[in-house]
């Protein structure tokens, strides 16, 4: 586990892994025994330990890998460090494969606030989010001052042989008076009075050791020139506002690099969110060379969430017009929000408004949503066979719904002669029988198909029909002669592996001459005599009628 100094990494593995031994290397006695001896030193950890700072210590962890594999077992070590590009290339060289590397940064906001924490933006920008800071009320100023101080004077000597300190200093201040501008290494380092490639060693130096990381842009082919210099930010927002010179939340309000550092607040907040979950960053911004930009693109699944942020408190629609115009140039944009720094909530009919207390909350959705989509990608059936689902949806538009919508018209004036007409659909696949009045018609066909039929890999056989059935039902006859009875008619269209068949009922009595087929090869180049089969299904039905009127001792 790496990630900056006093984010809470020790606390975090000790908590989770109570049983194991403690051992800390920036102990000098502990760190002498472990370059000395290290089999005697991982021989007397007995079943494994969690070792703080082993970046100290490289060669251990080839020893570490000699005891992992002889014991065979998982979770012997828990190893934590604050310097990410050393750990991470040791850890390649000596465990790969045999490891898990998480990187925690310091309080999300969700976590700064079960602490008790201020959820003003004001006070969020001020303190930031070291969990010590916030656990024990310090003054963020004097806390964080300290904390510079001493990463100079230990971390920065170590990890970079950096001669002149103060003009590291200086590099750093203006660093942070530059958050989330894009990369300028000849201005940057012309200010702080040193080279370009001092600029450029001095930021892998400040990114090594979890101080600042960087956001890179977003590259396309969306026939546009984008930029293509990333941007940096603080890992934690109070650091950047100590560096620049705000001593208290007050000052906060009117400082003209109040909008840059709500941005830090939210960028940082996203890689969090991506870290806690074990994730690849994989964050980047959208900037094309007219200016046009969009700050967080986050990623979902297939997609991307865009996030615009603004500080003010007020929402406008200025708030929207670039989040748009960007949307309509990425296509895999699935999501549009706004957080800015007003309070209140607004959901629109196509992004969201959300304040900054609430990104924990929506990043955690887009995760969610992402998880359920890939959880139902894994579980759902084979897909359906394409060249059948065309052949079903040939059926419907040129067979099934042309003859329900003659006999709509054809029947109108037998229907007056009876008091009620009823009409009911059913689809039976597998046994499996769904009925509703509304199955076949145009409107619902899609949802029909997609509910009760095309799933877990539908494909048409003679094993494995589809059967289709509509039925008319005409109750309480009131015309001429024997009055009171009822007439019930119904088509049913049979699809197996070759062909659609249809065929007709009356009172339960099949239509012979009314049975036909045709293949499914044949279906996108003949259209059915509609008219002929609904004259002849209408007849049909006006004969009985006929006879059941005029034979009083028809049981009906």
């Amino acid at each position: 586990m790496t990630g900056p100094r006093q984010a809470g990494k020790t606390t975090l593995c000790r908590t989770a892994f109570p049983d194991l031994d403690y051992v800390n290397l920036e102990a000098p006695d502990e760190r002498e025994f472990a370059e000395s001896d290290p089999r005697g030193f991982l021989a007397r950890l007995g079943d494994g330990a969690i070792i703080d700072e082993v970046q100290h210590v490289p060669i251990l962890l080839s020893y570490i890998q000699v005891v992992a594999d002889e014991k065979r077992q998982n979770s012997l070590f828990v190893l934590t460090g604050s310097e990410q590009f050393r750990l991470s290339d040791v850890i390649r060289q000596s465990l790969a494969g045999r490891t898990a590397l998480l990187r925690l940064l310091p309080f999300s906001l969700s976590e700064r606030q079960r602490a008790g924490a201020s959820d003003a933006v004001d006070d969020i920008l001020y303190a930031g989010f070291y969990p010590r800071i916030i656990d024990q009320r310090l003054n963020p100023t004097q806390a964080l001052a300290d904390y510079f101080e001493t990463y100079v004077e230990r971390d920065v000597r170590r990890l970079g042989a950096i001669r002149n300190l103060s003009n590291f200093r200086r590099f750093v201040r203006l660093r942070a008076g530059r958050v989330g501008q894009l990369v300028n290494l000849s201005s940057l380092g012309a200010d702080a009075g040193v080279s370009h490639t001092t600029a450029r060693e001095w930021l892998t130096v400040l990114e090594a050791s979890y101080i600042i990381f960087h956001l890179p842009p977003f590259l396309a082919n969306i026939r546009k020139r984008l930029v293509k210099s990333p941007k940096f930010y603080f890992c934690d927002v109070g650091l950047a506002t100590y560096l620049i010179g705000i001593e208290n939340a007050g000052q906060m309000a009117t400082h003209p690099l109040r909008g840059a550092l709500f941005e830090n607040a939210v960028v940082a907040e996203a890689l969090k969110h991506r870290f806690n979950h074990g994730s690849q960053p994989n964050l980047s911004f959208f900037r094309d060379a007219k200016g046009l930009e969009c700050d967080l693109f986050y990623p979902v699944g297939h997609g991307i969430a865009a996030f615009e942020v603004k500080s003010g408190a007020t929402i406008s629609s200025d708030y929207f017009r670039s989040l748009h115009r960007v949307a309509e140039l990425v296509p895999d944009i699935t999501a549009k929000t706004v957080v800015y720094g007003g309070t209140d909530r607004q959901s629109r009919s196509d992004s969201e408004v959300i304040r900054l207390a609430d990104l924990g909350g929506t990043l955690e959705m887009l995760e969610v949503n992402r998880e359920i989509a890939a959880f139902v990608d894994e579980n759902k059936g084979l897909a359906p066979d394409d060249s059948d689902v065309r052949a079903l949806d040939s059926a419907f538009t040129r067979y099934i719904r042309p003859t329900l919508d003659g006999l709509e018209s054809a029947l109108a004036p037998l229907a007056a002669l009876f008091r009620t007409v009823g009409q009911f659909s059913y689809v039976n696949l597998d046994n499996n029988e769904t009925q509703s009045s509304s199955l076949l018609d145009a409107q619902h066909w899609a949802q029909t198909k997609s509910q009760f039929i095309v799933a877990d890999g539908f494909k048409l056989s003679s094993n494995r029909p589809l059967e289709l059935k509509h039925i008319y039902r005409l109750t309480n006859y009131i015309g001429r002669g024997y009055s009171g009875f009822h007439v019930e008619f119904s088509i049913l269209w049979r699809l197996d592996g070759a062909r659609l068949s249809w065929s007709v009922g009356i009172d339960n009595r099949p239509v012979p001459e009314l049975e036909t087929s045709v293949n499914y090869e044949q279906l996108g180049n003949r259209m059915v005599a509609v008219d002929q089969t609904v004259a002849e299904i209408a007849g049909h039905i006006m004969r009985r009628i006929g006879e059941l009127s005029l034979n009083s001792n028809d049981d009906p």
